[in-house]
């Protein structure tokens, strides 16, 4: 059995990350710095100086492309290829640059402490109470839908704030005193629920909901099966939430008890985190004979359609195609546990891409407008993008609030091989060359201000850590803690080339596809893929010859930014991937699907099949967490990809905002909406 892996192993990172002896005790033994601390001398009062300028986005990586990785380090010929905007290439790989190191990098170890969300629940006026009356304003993509029966409830933000509408069974509890770290399941709809057998669920419904007092329903109380109605409905193919009940037989209600009974074919852990998806909520019946999406969009407004309503904190007050509105329900059946205080404690939360509607289009604004909505208050809290974005929000509300949240597990960018049979990329020798040539501490200071961690692809939340507090770890694996192949070794990379055959006579030509995203997709930063390419030269030497394909570059967009796509080539090469649908995790982030036979047919893999689904079934976390251990090891000695490094959040509020925080599964706060239930705001802004 594998020992569980302590946090506490961070002298080994500490020279990569350039933390001192010294730094590290303070890191890792002093008291944290006050929550609000400024990094250096303090601002200039914001009411002297201009409006500061947003820093270029380190993460979306289209709009970097010329800065990261300019056509001129671009590459060798490529016959083969032909593209819209045909360009000419050099007949021979020239040196790749690596991007510079920012001076304004910090050092994470430092900033995770600094801005724990420990400190949370210290913030000065919480003693004050939670205020009724405000409105909290969120910057927020649109809604596709307010309907959860949609079948075409995907894409981008699918469903995210449906919860603010609807109850759900289960929810993730969020707020200022929770652990933002470990998602801890609370009941919604649910008064308790119990596993009486290891493949039946069984909830006990609450008996104080109504719904709202409007047509159909006309306020009756909700029953077990209006619950078990919604959750048939999921085990529908045509619907999104289908994935997540595959080991459900069928469902039981029974309205006198007021419980609902899931049988399964298997036991499924996964089951219950899987239920706090905010797609799985329980909606009216009557919107099964509909289920057209709840909202028409019409040009800067919306239409709603009556059915929109369900018996969560609030009710829908407006939605348009880029904004939205609710309204605090005044029947909601939940009370503050300290207060005794109806829930929501806010009169009225409203989100959209843009507040000011000022860019010709808002699905993805440029960054600029987004600030300067931010700038004139008309959102009180803001994913920023790297550490300069919350100097220069300081400058502008020096007595902002600020959280470093953990990297959302699998959300980094990797590197994805093509064309691997009969090919070098085969040989798993040369894939783990390639994995431990590349310095990930140092891409993420390069790429992200080193405000990131290396990302090996995997949940560290369940894995046993006897040093926590939760007795599971808290922050992710460091490269050493990871070992081969995945830490820092050019030697030993030399040496796996070299077994392989690949030497200076006869190299191994890696062709390198700055690949990314579309409109709808996580694209990889080109800065990352810059970095990777100089570091294979610098470290791997004559025994490989690097060359980036350049990119070909269609306008999607109406408004000022340009979005880019990659044509496809026909030749072997390596393609950069910010978190493909084949080895994202399921929907909990607790637990891993099918992530390599079912999905990756280049990747073939029984025994780690077997251990994917083994985990799946078994109920007892300490077990669970040995077989997550196996699977994370296997996976990295298989290099079927290459995890690079994953920005850790960065989110800041206004002081007068209270009980919202990031989470493990989310940079920003949008992906916790039952969070808002419990959030208020002191009306002085």
């Amino acid at each position: 059995m594998p020992s569980p892996l302590s946090r506490r192993q961070l002298i080994a990172q500490a020279w990569r990350a350039g933390v001192g002896i010294g730094a590290l005790a303070l890191a890792g033994c002093s008291p944290p710095e006050t929550y609000n601390s400024r990094r250096e001398a303090p601002a200039p009062d914001p009411q002297d100086r201009p409006l500061p300028p947003p820093q270029p986005q380190p993460a979306p990586a289209a709009q970097q492309e010329e800065a990261a990785a300019p056509p001129a380090a671009g590459a060798a010929a490529d016959p083969a290829r032909t593209t819209q905007s045909q360009s000419q290439e050099t007949a021979q790989p020239l040196p790749i640059a690596a991007p510079p190191v920012p001076a304004d990098a910090v050092d994470p170890l430092l900033w995770r402490e600094r801005y724990h969300w420990r400190e949370l629940a210290k913030l000065p006026g919480q003693d004050a109470g939670p205020a009724e009356t405000a409105s909290l304003h969120i910057h927020a993509l649109h809604q596709r839908s307010w309907t959860p029966f949609d079948p075409q409830m995907r894409g981008p933000n699918p469903g995210t704030y449906l919860p603010l509408i609807y109850s759900q069974l289960l929810a993730m509890a969020a707020g200022d005193f929770q652990d933002a770290h470990r998602g801890e399941i609370e009941g919604d709809l649910a008064a308790g629920w119990e596993i009486p057998e290891p493949a039946k669920l069984v909830f006990q419904i609450r008996r104080d909901v109504q719904w709202p007092d409007q047509e159909p329903l006309d306020g009756r109380p909700l029953t077990a099966s209006d619950v078990r109605i919604s959750h048939d409905a999921f085990l529908s193919p045509a619907l999104p939430q289908r994935s997540a009940y595959e080991a459900v037989e069928r469902i039981e209600a029974d309205d006198d008890e007021m419980t609902i009974t899931f049988h399964l074919r298997e036991p499924a852990s996964y089951l219950p985190a899987k239920m706090t998806d905010p797609l799985h909520v329980i909606g009216p019946p009557h919107q099964l004979d509909d289920p057209s999406p709840a909202v028409i969009p019409m040009t800067g407004a919306g239409f709603m359609r009556p059915e929109a309503f369900g018996t969560g904190p609030f009710r829908l007050e407006y939605a348009g195609a880029f904004s939205w509105g609710t309204v605090r329900n005044p029947r909601y059946f939940k009370r503050d546990p300290g207060s005794g205080r109806r829930l929501p404690h806010l009169h009225r939360l409203r989100g959209g891409v843009l507040m000011s509607k000022s860019t010709q289009f808002p699905s993805f604004p440029p960054r600029r407008e987004v600030w300067s909505d931010w700038a004139d208050s008309r959102f009180h809290a803001l994913e920023l993008l790297d550490p300069s974005e919350l100097d220069q929000s300081r400058a502008l509300f020096p007595d902002l609030v600020a959280q470093v949240v953990a990297p959302a597990p699998g959300r980094g960018s990797f590197l994805t091989f093509r064309a691997i049979r009969g090919g070098p990329f085969a040989d798993i020798r040369v894939r783990q060359a390639l994995s431990s040539a590349i310095d990930r501490i140092e891409i993420g200071k390069r790429t992200q201000r080193g405000l990131a961690a290396p990302d090996c692809g995997h949940d560290w939340t369940h894995v046993v850590d006897d040093a926590s507090p939760t007795g599971f770890r808290e922050w992710p694996w460091t490269p050493e803690e990871l070992g081969p192949p995945y830490a820092f070794d050019p030697a030993h990379a030399r040496s796996l080339l070299s077994a392989a055959g690949f030497n200076e006579h006869s190299p191994l030509e890696i062709a390198l596809d700055a690949g990314g995203g579309s409109a709808f997709s996580i694209g990889v930063n080109p800065a990352e893929v810059a970095a990777v390419a100089h570091q294979w030269q610098t470290n791997l030497g004559p025994a490989v010859q690097v060359r980036l394909l350049p990119r070909s570059t269609r306008s999607l967009s109406q408004g000022n930014d340009e979005l880019r796509l990659v044509e496809a080539h026909q030749d072997a090469r390596i393609m950069a991937s910010g978190w493909p649908p084949e080895y994202m995790p399921d929907p909990d982030h607790l637990t891993y699907g099918r992530l390599h036979s079912s999905v990756n047919p280049l990747a073939q893999d029984p025994a780690l099949d077997e251990l994917c689904e083994r985990q799946r079934r078994d109920l007892d976390p300490a077990r669970r967490s040995e077989t997550l251990e196996q699977i994370r090891r296997r996976d990295l000695e298989l290099s079927w990809r290459l995890p690079l490094v994953n920005p850790y959040g960065l989110v800041a509020r206004h002081s007068d905002v209270f009980n919202i925080r990031a989470a493990h599964i989310a940079h920003g706060f949008d992906l916790n909406p039952k969070q808002f239930e419990r959030a208020w705001r002191l009306p002085r802004w």
